[in-house]
């Protein structure tokens, strides 16, 4: 156990480095970040949506089904059962932790700057008011290109932390542990790219501060230990 441990910290370390390095920058949102690179980052941000996150889950729970060679429909049962309540494990602690937290996004903040309506008024909106002020009020930017502004009316809750970053790191440690970083160095590299893509366009989409990707990661990282604890004792793996 403390062999993985350590394969989690140093992956964590891996996930630290946008956020700390936009930190130490002092980086905050603005539209000019807003570049052709940024219309694949919001596809890539829709793999951890909530629409598209339950197939994201299905397609790699089946590839770890092949790759750890699960002969038996029971395994395969159990490992779906243990990363389902690590999903819905994380995701819930999100949820607490934004409803105490109610930290404003960074497009909200620009929002606030740029047209004087209050984050806390905003917030004090119920959601499809939020989603119409959102369009009245950018409807006419030439700042914030259309695709942004409907993105934007989808994602009107609080930053603080980041679901998609929780759920993008957990996967990313989890297939870590579960499966070996020497033996599937492909797969591997893959999934851990994808998280740290994840991560970007949380930034460059405006729907996050820095410190949103540092607790979200850190809760990943809590969710895939117990994850993998569950898996050996299960002898679903070795």
């Amino acid at each position: 156990m403390l062999s993985n441990v350590k394969k989690l910290l140093a992956l964590f370390g891996l996930f630290l480095i946008t956020p700390i390095v936009t930190l130490c920058l002092n980086w905050y949102w603005q539209p000019t970040v807003i570049n052709d690179f940024s219309k694949v980052l919001l596809w890539i941000t829709h793999t951890a949506d909530l629409k598209w996150a339950v197939l994201t889950c299905l397609s790699l729970w089946l590839i770890l089904c092949y790759v750890l060679h699960l002969r038996y429909f029971t395994q395969c049962f159990l490992l779906g059962v243990i990363l389902a309540g690590a999903m819905l494990l994380g995701q819930g602690i999100k949820s607490i932790v934004k409803n105490y937290m109610s930290e404003s996004r960074p497009f909200v903040l620009w929002i606030e700057k740029k047209y004087a309506i209050e984050d806390h008024y905003f917030y004090s909106l119920p959601r499809p008011e939020r989603r119409e002020l959102i369009n009245t009020q950018l409807i006419n930017s030439n700042e914030i290109p259309q695709w942004l502004r409907e993105y934007w009316r989808t994602e009107t809750g609080y930053a603080f932390p980041s679901g998609h970053t929780v759920f993008a790191t957990t996967w990313a440690y989890m297939i870590m542990l579960l499966v070996g970083f020497r033996r599937h160095y492909l797969l591997t590299s893959m999934i851990i790219g994808w998280a740290v893509l994840i991560e970007l366009s949380r930034l460059s989409l405006g729907m996050h501060h820095p410190i949103d990707l540092i607790l979200g990661s850190l809760l990943g990282f809590w969710v895939a230990l117990i994850t993998s604890f569950c898996a050996i004792r299960w002898h679903i793996v070795e």
